[in-house]
């Protein structure tokens, strides 16, 4: 038998994922300092896209917290436009 799975197997993906971050992990640690900003720029810029706009990175990261989000009936928090 192998001592790696086979592509297919069950847990195959997760097994090579894990090994490919450790990897990385070890080899150049200074790749993970680069790529969180850049997660975060692509989150924002993502949710610009949809019509949400987050002031910072920070508020990404409060907004991934939230588990229940109240909204008014004129929809200024769905359009973003207020209706008098």
């Amino acid at each position: 038998p192998l001592p790696w799975p086979r592509p297919g197997e069950p847990g195959a993906c997760a097994t090579w994922l894990h090994r490919a971050l450790a990897m990385v992990v070890v080899a150049c640690p200074c790749a993970l300092v680069v790529a969180m900003p850049i997660t975060y720029a692509c989150g924002v810029s993502s949710l610009a896209r949809w019509g949400v706009l987050v002031k910072s990175s920070r508020q990404l990261e409060l907004l991934a917290a939230v588990r229940t989000l109240a909204m008014d009936k004129t929809g200024t928090l769905t359009e973003g436009r207020f209706r008098f």
